[in-house]
C-alpha cells in the first residue's frame, strides 16, 4: 500500500509505502540533494525537515559524493612507432625475445630493444596513473 505525506510542511509531496519507505523519483532526489548543498542546514536537520530516514539521505549524499569523486575512466590507445636508430652489436645480442606487456585493460606493448625501456617504463607510468598528463 501506499500512501502521500506532507513530511513538515517541505516543499511538494513525499509518497511513502506502508513500511514508512519513502518512494522518491530520481529527480526528486536529485532536486533534495542539490536542496541541500545549497543551504545550510545540518544533514539531519534537512532530512528531518522533508521527512527523510536518516540511513536512505545517508546513503544518498555518500553515493553523490563518490561518484563526483571517481574520475572518467582513460582510454588509452596506441599507434605503432618505428625507431630507425642502429642498435649496438651488444644490445643486439642481448635481446633474445622482446618483452611484452599487457596492461588490464588489454592494452599490449612490445619492446624489442633494452635501449627503448626506460622510455616504455615512463609511457607505462602515465597510463597508469590517475594524474591526467
Amino acid at each position: 500500500m501506499t500512501s502521500i505525506v506532507d513530511p513538515g510542511g517541505g516543499p511538494g509531496l513525499i509518497r511513502s509505502d506502508s513500511r514508512g519507505r519513502v518512494l522518491i523519483e530520481p529527480t526528486q532526489r536529485e532536486a533534495l540533494l542539490d536542496a541541500f548543498e545549497r543551504g545550510g542546514q545540518s544533514a539531519m536537520a534537512f532530512r528531518r525537515q522533508h521527512g527523510l530516514k536518516y540511513p536512505t539521505f545517508a546513503t544518498w549524499v555518500q553515493k553523490r559524493r563518490r561518484d563526483r569523486l571517481e574520475p572518467e575512466p582513460v582510454q588509452h590507445s596506441f599507434a605503432e612507432v618505428v625507431v630507425d636508430a642502429p642498435m649496438e652489436p651488444s644490445v643486439q645480442a642481448a635481446v633474445a625475445e622482446p618483452l611484452r606487456v599487457t596492461l588490464a585493460d588489454g592494452t599490449r606493448i612490445e619492446v624489442a630493444s633494452r635501449k627503448h625501456l626506460a622510455w616504455v617504463a615512463e609511457l607505462l607510468r602515465h597510463l597508469t596513473s590517475t594524474r591526467p598528463c
